[in-house]
């Protein structure tokens, strides 16, 4: 603290004298980086009209002169500057969606090769996987997903009451949770909660360099590390899927029966001919495109990680916008795409 302090004091005052045109550094026997740093910046980033100073330091300021040049600074305030900012931002989602293609070819290429030769299939990294993001996610599942049903329900009960339309809650329910609510609130957690974990185990191995260490023996990071994770969440996810549809409608018919006088019974009686299956198949086809798409995107962005802890939190944090916004993205292009297919019977 008492460094930055003083060091904050000797900018203040360099920067009061940076306007200076003569500078005289002979005097000075020893200057590191920081220093020529500090200097640099009181003279506004380039070199003052008169200066005098050891053969020795001039290289150090040709370094700075040079690093300037090619990271010119940018008003960000300005339309220019804007605009830069926002091609460096194109720029970046253009590198990751072909990083991410390049890392789905790889993954294609190693499953093929496991298929080919069964005994060194992953088998035993996708069972531990699916152990993990399975029944380790039931119990926040469960409550969210039963207050999801009893969100929905609630909110669309007081309005078909007021036009005696009380029977069609049941479809408002079941098909809003089997259809999107379901898909999408399993696939938001699993982000958040196992796409956050893969990207950040395989970022940690990346910083003690046990990658390297697979590298050095010869096997493959994605086939040992991310193709038994896509594996496991194709095959979990449309099982949570279905959990969290079934706890769902279970807060749906908590609501239907105690506003509307709907009885459980008669809910599920009325619901297989109100409720197209096509929804529920629609929902556990969403739930394996999302289980492999959160899978993909946090060993993309574990890979990514370099050997320090910065990079680590923000390539983790990366891979959960980023699955959860693909998810998003992708249940909107189902939704138009099936937009007149399994709303009514018939």
């Amino acid at each position: 603290m008492e460094l930055s302090r003083q060091l904050d004091q000797v900018e203040q005052a360099l920067g009061r004298l940076g306007t200076a045109k003569a500078w005289n550094l002979e005097a000075v026997e020893q200057l590191d980086n920081l220093g020529a740093l500090v200097l640099w910046r009181a003279w506004g980033r380039k070199y003052p009209s008169q200066i005098q100073m050891r053969e020795a330091f001039r290289s150090i300021f040709d370094r700075l002169a040079q690093t300037q040049a090619l990271h010119p600074a940018v008003n960000h305030t300005t339309p220019w500057g804007l605009l830069l900012r926002l091609g460096a931002h194109l720029g970046s989602v253009a590198q990751d969606l072909w990083g991410l293609q390049l890392l789905w070819g790889a993954l294609l290429l190693e499953f093929y090769r496991a298929l080919r030769h069964p005994r060194s299939f992953p088998w035993r990294e996708i069972s531990a996987t699916i152990v993990k993001t399975g029944p380790d996610s039931l119990p926040i599942l469960t409550l969210i997903g039963f207050l999801i049903g009893i969100v929905i329900t609630y909110q669309s009960a007081s309005t078909l009451a007021s036009y005696g339309a009380n029977i069609y809650v049941i479809s408002i329910a079941g098909i809003s949770i089997l259809r999107e609510i379901g898909p999408m609130i399993t696939a938001v957690i699993i982000a958040g909660r196992s796409g956050s974990a893969f990207t950040a185990q395989i970022g940690a191995m990346r910083i003690t360099e046990e990658l390297d260490a697979l590298q050095t023996f010869g096997v493959s990071p994605i086939q040992r590390l991310i193709l038994p994770k896509v594996i496991a969440l194709a095959i979990t996810m449309p099982l949570l899927v279905i959990w969290t549809d079934l706890v769902g409608i279970i807060g749906a018919m908590a609501v239907a029966n105690a506003s509307l006088g709907i009885g459980p019974d008669f809910f599920l009686k009325e619901m297989p001919s109100m409720v197209p299956p096509f929804n529920f198949w629609l929902g556990i086809l969403k739930g394996i495109l999302f289980g492999i798409l959160i899978a993909w995107v946090a060993g993309f962005h574990g890979l990514r990680v370099k050997a320090n802890t910065t990079s680590l939190s923000q390539e983790t944090t990366n891979s959960v916008v980023l699955a959860i916004t693909l998810v998003i993205v992708i249940d909107a292009v189902l939704a138009v795409v099936f937009a007149d297919v399994g709303l009514s019977v018939g």
